[in-house]
């Protein structure tokens, strides 16, 4: 009868050993199904279906004029293709750790901005057309392809809070789209001829 006894528990508790190790096991099935989930859905928030790009009007805003004179950017305007699907982070430095533009210009080596018409094969007119990228949540960037009538040397220099389009702002993955007036660097990469105006935005997004 002992012995008996004792094969039933032998055997029961072999079972409830294969039990917990079935458990183990598909819990960490279930674990690595969620990490393979969460590594899809980063990659594909990093694709972007579509590029869109400003129209810019060149001149310095001040007291809500357009003075063509002077180097800047007055006002932006919208355009979207959307049948190109591209990673930007092929082609200009994603979500890197800085959040000061002139810290990210003293520490980014300029060739690590490749360029979007380019590789895009984008036709942009360089006179007053520009593509808008974001570096970080709190970094935006405006791509140009000539340097006159936007800047002073390495200085993009708004004198008014310059207003990002809202719904590219927020596909581009920013917190909002607000440029505050002031001195803003801009990072030149000889290479391929492109002018990358590197700014900061405020949190909350205005139309």
């Amino acid at each position: 009868m002992k012995n008996s006894f004792l094969i039933v528990a032998l055997v029961t508790l072999c079972l409830l050993s294969a039990c917990d190790k079935e458990t183990i096991d598909e819990q960490q099935q279930v674990q690595s199904i969620d990490e393979e989930i969460v590594d899809l859905e980063s990659t594909l928030a990093k694709i972007h279906g579509g590029i869109c790009y400003y129209y810019v009007k060149r001149g310095l805003k001040i007291s809500g004029r357009c003075y063509s004179g002077f180097p800047s950017i007055c006002q932006i305007y919208r355009i979207c293709i959307p049948d190109i699907i591209f990673d930007p982070c092929y082609i200009i430095p994603c979500w890197i750790d800085i959040l000061d533009p002139w810290i990210i210009y003293e520490k980014i080596n300029p060739r690590e901005f490749l360029s979007f018409r380019d590789k895009l094969e984008l036709k942009i007119n360089p006179e007053e057309q520009a593509v808008p990228f974001a570096l970080n949540e709190a970094v935006a960037g405006l791509q140009f392809y000539q340097q006159e009538g936007f800047f002073k040397g390495n200085t993009l220099v708004l004198e008014e809070a310059m207003i990002l389009d809202a719904e590219t702002s927020r596909e581009l993955g920013l917190h909002g789209n607000v440029v505050q007036p002031g001195r803003y660097p801009v990072i030149a990469n000889e290479e391929n001829g492109t002018f990358n105006a590197i700014l900061a935005v405020e949190k909350g997004f205005e139309r």
